[in-house]
């Protein structure tokens, strides 16, 4: 210190217990960006010179410094001959910390984005895009990926029209079969097999169980089956099983619906009630679900008993593996002997980061 004539108490030296330990260190430059924070307030300048101490110990404070907006990095440069150390001339000068920090947040997002976190992913990026002074170049590449995240966590919650909107700002190469598909799900298509929406809730289920959601998932599933029963009805047989009269029934089936009529002389089929209209149709999705209706009983006692249905308990990985494909296994039947061709295409994760 007496190199940098500071008279006594205008510095303080703060001792690592072992200054290879990147932990320990890192935690003790907390504890000191605390101890400023309290001393000389939340808009106290910081330059943070990782030039000496073990290679670890700059490490650490490089690191700590890339992550705090308000924190400024440097280094001493000067004439080098060798790689050990500059042996003179040397100057304090400001390192840019926008790719670090770039690439510190990208790496935090990436994580979350494995799960299909997308609003966890863009809040944390909202920390870079709000906080940084970034390049003109990084802060439009990442108010990109920004909109892409909110995109995706749109359609992963339903709201397809406000995916597409946001997906047809992003636009390009990699965007567009994305939008291609949310054109169908937001009714934008002309061309639809009708049975988008039920690969849509396939797809998500998959993303519940990649969050250990089994609940959730196979919740997706049972309403997937449904809908299933639902567009074959409406685009087959022209019916409605939410608003169901009985003379568009055929007469040999009226009486056996009669008990079903509401006041107002409607009929509402749920699950079961409209694969058991199918087979009494001679549909061939109703003979289908004669064929395994056992099993398909099975599975959705299990999804009755989810805590999210009628039950109690959680669902396990294990019911859910052993029941939930049977659900999902005959739904994929049904497109076969139908003949539904649909892109399988499952929303992205880390990938999305290079969209």
């Amino acid at each position: 210190m007496r190199q940098l004539q500071l008279p006594p108490g205008s510095y303080e030296k703060v001792e690592v217990d072992d200054p290879d330990d990147l932990a320990s260190c890192y935690r003790k430059l907390v504890d000191l960006e605390n101890r400023i924070r309290e001393r000389f307030g939340p808009d106290a300048e910081v330059i943070a010179n990782y030039t000496g101490g073990t290679k670890t110990m700059s490490v650490a404070l490089a690191l700590l410094a890339a992550l705090r907006e308000g924190w400024d990095l440097s280094v001493n440069i000067g004439p080098r001959f060798d790689l050990i150390k500059v042996r003179g001339g040397d100057h304090a000068v400001f390192a840019d910390k926008q790719v670090v920090a770039a690439e510190l947040y990208r790496s935090q997002a990436a994580e979350f984005l494995r799960s299909y976190a997308y609003d966890t992913a863009d809040k944390v990026l909202s920390q870079l895009t709000t906080r940084y002074r970034l390049s003109s170049d990084l802060r439009d590449r990442f108010l990109r990926i920004r909109l892409l995240c909110q995109a995706f966590y749109a359609w992963d919650v339903f709201d397809h029209r406000k995916a597409l909107e946001l997906l047809r700002l992003v636009g390009g190469e990699k965007v567009a079969p994305y939008i291609e598909v949310a054109l169908g799900l937001a009714g934008e298509k002309k061309k639809v097999t009708g049975y988008e929406p039920v690969m849509d809730l396939l797809l998500n289920a998959e993303r519940r169980t990649e969050q250990g959601r089994y609940d959730d998932a196979v919740a997706r599933l049972y309403r997937a089956l449904e809908m299933t029963a639902q567009v074959r009805l409406r685009q087959a047989w022209n019916l409605d099983t939410g608003n169901l009269a009985l003379d568009q029934l055929p007469p040999e089936l009226r009486d056996k619906h009669l008990p079903w009529q509401d006041e107002k002389g409607r009929i509402r089929l749920g699950l079961v009630k409209s694969f058991e209209l199918l087979a009494e149709l001679n549909d061939p999705v109703g003979q289908l679900w004669r064929q395994q209706e056992s099993k398909m009983r099975n599975a959705l006692e299990a999804r009755n008993s989810s805590i999210l249905a009628h039950g109690t308990v959680p669902l396990s990985e294990a019911s859910y593996r052993q029941y939930g494909s049977v659900i999902g296994g005959f739904i994929e039947e049904v497109f076969q002997l139908t003949g539904v061709r649909l892109p399988r295409r499952q929303l992205p994760r880390e990938e999305l980061l290079d969209m």
